[in-house]
């Protein structure tokens, strides 16, 4: 079997969407949002929408410690005229458990691909012209989805690297030392396992479409060696950028950057002008 084939699911099952607005401001409306995915699970996040009419860009993102640690990006590129959709990671029914940590990372994908299939439905949405935005585990996870579907226009990976299974295997952090130590003799099976979702099967087979690489220069769980070899093994037209933060890439360079990156990738003209508003009004405060 293919591993492409490891994230197949039903594009016309209804998504069952449910929508609730929260905030209307700043040329932005905030709702919650959550949708189906298959085995009976949902995810849930943030859709921000610009106001005005016609059909806009989009952009898909996930961040490893939740949908609210994206929402000053989403709605920085909404104010430059892009819809924007935040997705958590959908929880694992059978959380540590080879099997079960597996399944998870697949339903990642997927609600990362159904997420596109929410968008594409949209009247306000270029279906065209969607990119996908991931912050570590998000990152490896967005590699697969921009791997294997053709709907992503343009990638961000931010501190990310070539798979879970190299993760826990390798990385200094102590989370992943706690892994290690806790799986004991059962860790060869437990990698074996998950390895089948590692960007590094797939990336390398990626879509030329324009990709950036945003890593750190003090990540404690992220080696350099890592970030380069997760740069080096996909295809272009790439870059990567690295920032004098950790593991959380909050330097305003690294957001400007991504603005501007998905900006030209998108065709929106209105980015630096949502940058130098949000400095203005950081001033005045």
């Amino acid at each position: 079997m293919e591993l492409k084939q490891l994230y197949d699911y039903d594009r016309a099952a209804p998504l069952e969407l449910k929508l609730s607005q929260t905030a209307s401001r700043n040329g932005y409306t905030l709702y919650d949002v959550s949708y189906s995915l298959p085995n009976k699970q949902r995810t849930d996040g943030f859709l921000v929408v610009p106001q005005g009419r016609g059909r806009k860009p989009a952009v898909v993102w996930m961040h490893s410690s939740g949908a609210l640690a994206w929402l000053g990006d989403a709605i920085l590129l909404t104010q430059s005229g892009a819809v924007s959709l935040i997705i958590n990671p959908p929880a694992s029914v059978a959380a540590g458990t080879p099997e079960g940590d597996r399944d998870a990372m697949i339903a990642a994908v997927v609600a990362l691909r159904r997420a596109a299939d929410m968008l594409e439905a949209r009247e306000d949405v270029d279906p065209h012209r969607i990119a996908l935005v991931g912050h570590s585990f998000g990152a490896m996870m967005s590699a697969v989805a921009a791997s294997i579907d053709p709907r992503f226009k343009a990638a961000v990976f931010e501190a990310g690297l070539l798979g879970m299974s190299i993760h826990i295997a390798t990385s200094p952090h102590p989370w992943a030392q706690g892994v290690r130590k806790e799986l004991g003799a059962g860790l060869t099976h437990y990698l074996e396992v998950i390895s089948v979702v590692d960007a590094a099967h797939y990336i390398g087979h990626a879509p030329v479409i324009p990709k950036l690489f945003q890593s750190a220069w003090y990540d404690p769980g992220v080696p350099h060696e890592d970030s380069v070899k997760f740069y080096e093994a996909a295809t272009g037209p790439k870059e990567l950028k690295w920032y004098d933060t950790g593991h959380d890439i909050d330097d305003i360079a690294a957001v400007v950057d991504r603005a501007h990156f998905l900006a030209k990738a998108l065709g929106l003209s209105g980015a630096d002008a949502a940058i130098r508003t949000k400095a203005i009004l950081s001033k005045k405060r």
